[in-house]
């Protein structure tokens, strides 16, 4: 279940750090805006994703 957790947070912190580099580089191809939106998508699904499997379970 842990590793399911993982996974948005892994994704959002390579999106970081895609930003980084690129920046740094002087093409900045992702804007903080485009990176929070990324980062709420992810959020969004990952809860539902959360939902849905605790509903299955057995209490």
């Amino acid at each position: 279940m842990l590793e399911k957790l993982r996974k948005p947070a892994l994704v959002v912190a390579v999106l970081g750090a895609a930003k980084l580099v690129t920046d740094a580089f002087g093409m900045p191809i992702l804007t903080d805006e485009s990176i929070n939106a990324i980062a709420n998508g992810v959020a969004a699904v990952a809860t539902i994703v959360g939902i849905l499997i605790n509903r299955d379970a057995p209490q």
